[in-house]
């Protein structure tokens, strides 16, 4: 029943495998057509034309020489509206008294604003601030460090099941003393033989 359960395992674990894979190639695939494309616009270049230029609108102006001397002057031309005029503003009084500010003032008084504006202090913890590490005797402790093989025996616990061991020899030993107490004789030397073979 074990070795049954642990093939079914096996495969299936197999089977997950090939289709991650799969997968993973079937997207890196489809990644470089979309950057093959994303190239190929990028290095289009579309010019646009322009449009043509409107010649500027004739004036009227008046002939001078077929102006008739009895005639009344003309009317002198209306303002044009995009012209800019001149407007006159009278200069406000300047005190002799009346100082503008200079920096040192000025640095004081971004000074005080910025006093004025800081909250006030909160004695509540925050829980981002670190804590200053208390000190120690020159002692410390370490933590064992992770070895290649913890590292397998989790991925082994993972996909084995709890209680995984890369030897079957513990197990084996198990059986046939589960078996030898009063159990099948066909499966006392499956194990016999299982532990002459892998063990012994």
């Amino acid at each position: 029943m074990t070795q049954g359960l642990r093939t079914m395992t096996t495969g299936i674990a197999l089977a997950l495998t090939i289709l991650v894979h799969a997968g993973l190639a079937w997207w890196l695939l489809g990644l470089g057509e979309t950057g093959s494309k994303a190239e190929s616009r990028a290095l289009a270049v579309v010019w646009i034309e322009r449009p043509a230029p409107t010649p500027p609108a004739a004036m009227d102006v008046p002939d001078v020489a077929i102006a008739r001397p009895d005639a009344p002057p003309p009317a002198p031309a209306p303002p044009r509206r995009d012209a800019l005029q001149a407007v006159e503003i009278d200069a406000a009084p300047v005190d002799a008294e009346t100082r503008l500010p200079t920096a040192t003032d000025l640095l004081a008084q971004a000074g005080q604003w910025a006093r004025d504006q800081a909250p006030a202090a909160d004695f509540a913890h925050d829980p981002l601030r670190r804590s200053v590490a208390p000190r120690t005797d020159g002692r410390f402790a370490m933590r064992r460090s992770i070895s290649p093989e913890d590292v397998v025996k989790g991925i082994g616990q993972l996909l084995g099941g709890a209680g995984y061991t890369e030897t079957p020899c513990p197990q084996i030993r198990r059986n046939i003393a589960n078996l030898g107490i009063g159990g099948d004789a066909e499966l006392a030397a499956e194990e016999i033989r299982r532990l002459q073979q892998h063990c012994l």
